[in-house]
């Protein structure tokens, strides 16, 4: 029954996402083979949270064969900004009376849902050398305000496997 639930929920973190990347058409992404985290990052995430993309981001890299390393090839900076959304649909009540010389009318909205909570997450990667952005990954999410350490380790994961899938470019 868990595993249902955190499966339920990381469904609903990633199922109303995208992912959007743009790249310097001139960099040589066969030239990067080591990384490390951007110094000053500021992601804007809370410890726990940064632990968890930090660790999802390290262990998919490393998985492609990437080193972590002192001086690297290329920094990773993780920066967020979250937002409400304002849901739109309502449920309308009406009354009316008319009739032939006139009429009147009173109508009202029920909000169905509240608003909801987006999350867009921003990947840069960033030339250490040149001090460059090099390549970007941008994910978009509404997300769950109260869910478990183990559905928000869960989404972490889907975010970085999304974000990551389509780097480098060309990459099937």
């Amino acid at each position: 029954m868990r595993f249902l639930k955190i499966f339920f929920l990381s469904v609903l973190f990633v199922a109303c996402s995208t992912a959007r990347i743009d790249y310097d058409r001139g960099a040589d992404f066969s030239a990067y083979k080591t990384f490390s985290f951007y110094p000053e990052m500021n992601s804007g995430l809370n410890q726990l949270d940064e632990k968890r993309i930090i660790a999802q981001t390290e262990a998919l890299l490393r998985s492609r064969g990437f080193v972590r390393s002192d001086n690297p090839d290329m920094y990773i900076n993780i920066f967020t900004r979250q937002y409400e959304t304002p849901y739109n649909s309502s449920v309308g009540i009406g009354i009316g009376s008319g009739g032939r010389r006139g009429g009147f009318g009173i109508s009202g909205g029920i909000p169905i849902r509240s608003n909801s909570t987006t999350q867009e997450i921003t990947f840069d990667l960033i030339d250490a050398q040149k001090d460059d952005l090099f390549w970007q990954g941008v994910y978009e999410a509404k997300i769950g305000n109260n869910s478990s350490p183990e559905a928000r380790e869960q989404m972490y994961r889907k975010v970085v496997q999304k974000v990551f899938g389509k780097y480098p470019p060309g990459r099937k």
